[in-house]
């Protein structure tokens, strides 16, 4: 009987698997212990620490893998859980939130030296930051934050992280307890340190957070900008109050030119009204008088039928002169007549349409005694900004000559008048 042979077969055996296709475990764990130890040898010395982390820890640790674990212990001294807790309460005091005031500048130096050596890791230490901002529960007080807001400051100002991490603060649940405010505090102190406040708000822009910085704050009186004011004042911080009564005056602007656009483009506007609205807000201190002299001439000459025509119509004029009570009502002296006229210099001079109507336009004012022939005469001599000088100078040239030659015949005719009196 004949068949075919059975093939040979091997039992008992196992086929190895190769190691490079073997997966090697994740123990954030075990890179934390190692991590911490080695910290606690070297203690507390910056500079020590740096040599550790660059020429240790990157040759004998996988920081690449554990990139977020390494970040972790450096900020806090441990591995942050979900939630904003510390995992296993393991944690050292070898960190930067756990650092002197004093010292986090120099402890924050060790993150900025690192990462310039090892550019891979600067991605994460924004995502890190992030990531720490939203449990800032995780920092334990208000010194704890504090370190924390100096040394976003510090790496704000050198470049390493993105701004716009910033709005993390404008959560609900940082805004409570005043956490937000408290870490942006410590952050704009620093940076005041540093840097000036034009930097800083230019930061703050990029930002995207409110110029006002009322999101920082709980909703309530809290977010009332005098109150803000007041807790920069009470936090030493002068230049931040200086900011926010900017802000505030800015509100006031922007609010102030509404209600007078509104009334200005109501054909059934009432004048006794818009007067009240704007001497209530001149002395009430909302808006100056000069600032608001200047929204209402801008605001009527953005208005009309002219607006975009390349020569402007007598309309203008006819409108503009409709205001002179209200105008006459909020001036207040010769030096206000003076500013007044220069805020209309700067006006004509930046809108090329109104380019020629600069003198027709002081002309009329001095018809409806807005503006008096001495303030008119000292602009031109002396009072004058350099925006378009020459031009505007050249068109009122005829007439100050004119104001002075009838000043002086006015003066005649009364002399002449006093000597009659005396035969």
């Amino acid at each position: 009987m004949s068949g075919k042979a059975l093939k040979p077969t091997l039992s008992g055996t196992r086929n190895k698997t190769r190691k490079r296709d073997e997966k090697e475990r994740y123990e954030p764990q075990v890179f934390r212990d190692a991590i911490i130890s080695a910290l606690e040898d070297v203690g507390n010395s910056h500079d020590q620490i740096l040599k550790y982390l660059c020429d240790t820890a990157t040759g004998k640790l996988d920081v690449k893998r554990y990139g977020e674990v390494l970040l972790d212990v450096l900020f806090i001294g441990g591995i942050i859980a979900p939630g904003g807790a510390i995992e296993g309460n393991v944690r050292t005091d070898i960190c930067l939130v756990r650092q002197k005031p004093g010292d986090v500048k120099s402890f924050t130096n060790i993150f900025i030296q690192f990462i310039r050596r090892y550019k891979w890791l600067q991605k994460s230490l924004g995502e890190e930051i992030k990531k720490i901002i939203m449990v800032m529960r995780v920092c334990s007080d208000e010194a704890e934050r504090g370190a924390l807001g100096s040394a976003t400051a510090y790496l704000l100002i050198e470049g390493l992280i993105p701004p716009n991490l910033l709005s993390g603060l404008t959560h609900d649940h940082l805004l409570k307890d005043d956490v937000s405010a408290s870490f942006a505090t410590s952050l704009f102190r620093t940076w005041l340190l540093e840097r000036d406040m034009s930097s800083l708000t230019s930061t703050l822009k990029k930002a995207s957070l409110d110029p006002s910085l009322q999101d920082l704050f709980p909703v309530g009186p809290k977010r009332n900008l005098d109150q803000i004011e007041s807790y920069f004042k009470e936090q030493g911080l002068n230049e931040m109050v200086e900011y926010v009564r900017s802000q505030r005056a800015n509100n006031n602007r922007k609010a102030f030119a509404s209600r007078i656009k509104m009334y200005i483009n109501d054909d059934n506007y009432n004048t006794v009204e818009l007067q009240n609205y704007i001497t209530d807000s001149v002395e009430q201190g909302r808006m100056s008088a000069i600032n608001a002299l200047h929204i209402l001439f801008s605001t009527i000459a953005n208005s009309g039928d002219w607006v975009g025509q390349e020569i402007i119509p007598d309309d203008f004029y006819k409108e503009l002169k409709q205001y002179g009570t209200v105008f006459r009502k909020v001036m207040q002296s010769k030096k206000m007549q003076i500013e007044f006229i220069n805020k209309i210099q700067e006006f004509c001079y930046d809108n090329i349409n109104f380019l020629k109507t600069f003198q027709k336009i002081v002309y009329m004012l001095y018809n409806v005694n807005v503006v008096e022939e001495d303030a008119i005469v000292d602009w031109y001599k002396h009072g004058h900004i350099t925006k378009g000088q020459t031009e505007f100078c050249s068109q009122m040239e005829k007439f100050v000559h004119w104001l002075e030659n009838a000043e002086e015949e006015d003066e005649s005719e009364e002399e002449e008048e006093e000597e009659e009196d005396d035969e």
